[in-house]
């Protein structure tokens, strides 16, 4: 749709050659049982904070511009504004695994202060960030490709809160091309079985459990 309507679409290039061996496949595993926790986590501390706001700030104004005032005195205590915004360049800084290891968690809670006061924006872009900082930060620990960290984590951690598993794949395809279509598939399948049924919205519906075939029909949990 980018190209059709004239529009520059988001691509990342990552080494080709990875091989597919015993090692990375652990490793993939192993960032991919991470990431459902941390899409847990995520989940968690956007509904949280939204609750909070809501129950101890009740006046809607307030709770904008005090929710403001949060984000101007953590941007100046911390000196960047790098968790502000999209952050899409610091997600090809992680594609390049350059970035701190404290990112997804600075990005969480900006984005939790930012939405949970109630200012009107997406989810799903900081949701790309979490995952390809965290990714890369994996990579780091352990000496895995930091390309493809952050691609898994990018592609793992928003089909852990989003529930949506094809999408996902075809996201990963979008932004990464097929050469490392093995290692998203592991990516998403397992950030998708082992993020429970959390989800970043409140109307979504399961319909069917994600480790056995059977209809449940419930909606996700916060």
């Amino acid at each position: 749709m980018a190209i059709l309507v004239g529009a520059e679409g988001e691509h990342f290039t990552i080494p080709a050659g990875i091989p597919m061996n015993a090692k990375n496949i652990t490793l993939v595993i192993i960032l991919a049982l991470l990431c459902a926790a941390v899409s847990i986590l995520f989940c968690a501390v956007l509904h949280r904070t939204e609750h909070l706001y809501q129950k101890y700030v009740p006046n809607e104004w307030i709770r904008v511009v005090s929710g403001a005032l949060l984000i101007i005195l953590l941007v100046n205590l911390l000196h960047t504004t790098d968790y502000l915004g999209t952050g899409m360049n610091i997600i090809t800084k992680a594609i390049s695994g350059e970035v701190v290891p404290t990112a997804f968690l600075l990005k969480m809670i900006f984005t939790a202060i930012t939405l949970g006061c109630g200012f009107k924006g997406g989810e799903i872009v900081p949701t790309l960030f979490v995952g390809a900082t965290f990714g890369c930060i994996f990579g780091q620990l352990t000496g895995f490709n930091p390309s493809l960290a952050t691609a898994c984590g990018m592609v793992s951690v928003f089909c852990g809160v989003n529930n949506c598993p094809i999408s996902s794949l075809f996201l990963s395809f979008e932004l990464f091309g097929f050469d490392c279509m093995p290692f998203f598939l592991l990516a998403i399948g397992i950030g998708y079985l082992e993020s429970g049924y959390f989800g970043l919205y409140h109307s979504q519906k399961i319909l069917y459990s994600k480790p056995k075939l059977q209809f449940i029909n419930t909606r996700t949990k916060e």
